[in-house]
């Protein structure tokens, strides 16, 4: 399933958009796009907001969120996965490569690695991106928050039990389980055949997942377990999930997060299920809780 077309941005007055670009580790640039209130002065300093995508998404899925929570007076930071839409490809060797010369270049053959879905890949981005918001001038690198939708929403939990510059997390309909059976048990067989050379280290175009675009990297989603890591967040979080939820069942993620999270002393944890709407009804008839749930909570502890 293609992701839906989302209802136009409506910039709010008083708030200003610029495309950026941001650099990953491995040298691809990554489209973004930064939101500022408008005619800041140079000592006025805000807290920021970095917005993660999900599964088949883009920078854009996330442009009203982005928008709304630069309104309220927030610098918010959208981008787009490596592969994905507008953002650069890695790189796959094609064949034999000539030996380097004395300067260590070579003529190769390369391929584009395009629409994949390798959730480690995803969480250094996401940490690039908090790099980039912490130098964009007027932002308090003391308060950055991170808020995710989907299966950024796993992505999210696994960085920010890592990654003590983020101080809030917010959430809509995350994807933080790690792979069930049968999948698992395939995707640890795909991992072992990456390895040996007997797949594709990098796959493209196989392993297709029911509904969703992309190729996913089973090799990596076979150790990818985001839920295994919530015990370590120490951040307020907020979870909104939704009643009808029909691709990450809410008692496998955001409930099973927010439980762990209560047994922890001292967690800010708020976990609401919105009734009635489906895991894409979060942007639609969903939007309207969802955005200002998601703000005020930011507004709270940022």
């Amino acid at each position: 399933m293609p992701e839906p077309e989302y209802p136009a941005l409506v910039m709010p007055d008083g708030v200003e958009r610029h495309q950026r670009t941001v650099w990953n580790s491995s040298g691809v640039a990554l489209d973004a796009d930064v939101y500022r209130p408008i005619h800041l002065e140079a000592e006025t300093s805000l807290p920021a907001v970095v917005l993660c995508h999900g599964w088949g998404g883009s920078k854009l899925t996330a442009e009203r969120y982005a928008a709304l929570f630069a309104s309220a007076g927030m610098i918010a930071l959208t981008f787009t996965q490596s592969s994905w839409y507008g953002s650069g490809s890695p790189l796959e060797l094609v064949g034999d490569v000539p030996a380097a010369d004395d300067t260590n270049q070579t003529d190769a053959r390369v391929r584009l690695i395009r629409d994949l879905v390798d959730p480690y890949a995803w969480a250094a981005n996401l940490r690039v991106a908090i790099d980039y918001v912490e130098g964009e001038p007027n932002v308090d690198p003391t308060r950055i928050g991170v808020w995710a939708t989907s299966f950024g929403g796993g992505i999210a939990v696994h960085h920010a039990a890592h990654d003590p510059r983020v101080k809030v997390l917010a959430l809509q309909v995350p994807a933080i389980a790690p792979l069930g059976e049968p999948n698992r048990t395939y995707a640890r067989k795909r991992a072992i055949e990456m390895a040996r050379g007997d797949a594709p280290a990098v796959p493209q175009g196989v392993d297709a997942w029911p509904n969703l675009t992309g190729t996913p990297h089973l090799g990596a989603l076979a150790h990818f377990d985001p839920l295994s890591q919530v015990d370590r967040l120490r951040v307020p979080t907020l979870i909104r999930d939704a009643g009808e939820e029909e691709m990450f069942p809410v008692a496998d993620n955001g409930a099973r997060a927010a439980e762990i999270l209560r047994t922890i002393p001292g967690s800010q944890i708020d976990h609401e299920i919105i009734p009635g709407i489906t895991h894409y009804g979060i942007y639609f008839e969903g939007y309207d809780q969802g955005s200002k749930d998601a703000l005020a909570w930011l507004e709270r502890y940022l």
